[in-house]
C-alpha cells in the first residue's frame, strides 16, 4: 500500500470513529445491565460446559471461555457464586467444553436455560472422565480442574486440556444481544467485488456467494440507523415483532427472537420504559396501542427502504431474485 493511500485509510478510520454516537456511558455500580450492553459490544464464540458429578449431570452455555496458554495446554471459563451447578463443577474435578456450529442456537437457548431433561434432548456421548460432549459441535476440549480464583460475583475455573477434538463446520456467535455467524468482512469482499468487475457477469459460484454476504451485511448495516431513529435496539425490534403476532411469555421470547434471557430482560426492561408493552395478569406480554403503532412504524420504515433500494430495478429481476433466495434457504 502507498503512503497516501495509508493516510487515506487512517483519515477515513478516524473520521468513521468520530461519527459513531455515543448510546450510553455510566458508572457501572450503578447499573448492571447496562455496563452488560457494553460488555456485549465484544464478540464471543458460544460453548456449552459440561461436567459429571458421581450420577448428577450438569451443564449450561457460557460464553466467558478463553484460552489462556499453549504450553501448559490451560484454558479458563467462569461461573456465578450463587449457580445451582457451581459445587457439582467443583466436585467434579474435570469438566467437557463444547464449542457450538453456527446451526445450534437451539442447543444454546437448551443449556441457557434451567429445563431439567437438557441432557434428555441434546444428543451427547460421554468423554473419559464422563462429562458430556455434545454431538455436532465443532470442538470438544475435556479438561481437568487445575485452579480455582475468586472474580467478585464469579469464580474463575481454570483446566488443564486433556484431550481436543476438531470437527469441520463454523462457530456460534453472539455479541450485541444476539447470535450470529462468520463471514468475512465486508471490506474485503467490496475489495474481490471491485477486482472482479473487469470481470463481467459471469461469476463463478465462489464469487457469488461472496457478493451475496457482502449485500447482506451492508443491508443489515444500513437499515440499523433506520432502528435507532425509532429509539430501539435490535433485541427490542425482535421483540416487538415477535409480540405483534400475540401476547407471549419471556421463555418464549427467548426462543422465538434467538436471544438469550438477559438481552431478553434489557429489551423488555427498555420497551416498557417507552410504554410500547403492558404486563397482563396472566404474566404474558403483549404490546400496547404505542407498541403497535412502533411496530407499524419498523415495518413502514423497512418497506420504504427496501422500495428505495430496488428502485429502478426490472420487475423481472426482482421476481428472479426472490426465486433465487427461496430456493438458497430451503434445506
Amino acid at each position: 500500500m502507498s503512503q497516501a493511500s495509508a493516510n487515506l485509510s487512517r483519515d477515513a478510520a478516524v473520521h468513521d470513529a468520530a461519527a459513531r454516537s455515543l448510546i450510553e456511558a455510566g458508572d457501572p455500580a450503578a447499573d448492571g445491565r447496562a455496563l452488560r450492553r457494553c460488555l456485549g459490544q465484544f464478540p464471543t464464540g458460544v460453548t456449552v460446559v459440561t461436567a459429571r458429578n458421581g450420577e448428577r449431570l450438569v451443564g449450561m452455555a457460557v460464553n466467558s471461555f478463553a484460552a489462556v496458554s499453549l504450553a501448559p495446554p490451560l484454558v479458563l471459563w467462569s461461573i456465578r457464586r450463587e449457580s445451582s451447578s457451581a459445587a457439582d463443577f467443583l466436585r467434579a474435578g474435570h469438566y467437557a467444553v463444547s464449542v457450538l456450529a453456527d446451526d445450534q442456537v437451539e442447543l444454546s437457548q437448551l443449556f441457557g436455560s434451567s429445563h431439567p431433561e437438557r441432557f434428555e434432548r441434546a444428543p451427547w456421548q460421554a468423554g473419559r472422565h464422563g462429562a458430556p460432549l455434545l454431538s455436532g459441535a465443532i470442538a470438544h476440549l475435556e479438561c481437568r480442574l487445575e485452579q480455582v480464583h475468586e472474580g467478585g460475583d464469579h469464580l474463575i475455573l481454570v483446566g488443564h486440556v486433556e484431550r481436543y477434538a476438531r470437527h469441520e463446520g463454523a462457530p456460534l456467535l453472539f455479541t450485541q444481544g444476539r447470535y450470529g455467524v462468520a463471514q468475512e468482512h465486508p471490506a474485503l469482499a467490496e475489495a474481490a467485488a471491485s477486482s472482479e468487475a473487469a470481470i463481467g457477469p459471469n461469476l463463478t459460484d465462489s464469487e457469488l456467494l461472496r457478493q451475496l454476504v457482502y449485500a447482506s451485511q451492508q443491508l443489515s448495516l444500513d437499515f440499523e440507523s433506520h432502528r435507532q431513529a425509532l429509539g430501539l435496539t435490535m433485541p427490542m425490534s425482535r421483540l416487538l415483532t415477535r409480540l405483534r403476532q400475540g401476547p407471549c411469555s419471556t421463555a418464549e421470547l427467548a426462543h422465538s427472537t434467538y436471544l438469550e434471557q438477559d438481552e431478553v430482560a434489557d429489551g423488555l426492561a427498555g420497551l416498557m420504559q417507552q410504554g410500547l408493552l403492558c404486563l397482563r395478569a396472566d404474566g404474558l406480554r403483549e404490546l400496547s396501542a404505542a407498541g403497535r403503532e412502533r411496530q407499524a412504524a419498523i415495518a413502514g420504515s423497512a418497506n420504504h427502504y427496501m422500495k428505495d433500494k430496488l428502485d429502478g430495478m426490472a420487475e423481472a429481476d426482482i421476481a428472479a431474485f426472490k426465486r433465487v433466495l427461496q430456493a438458497l434457504g430451503r434445506d
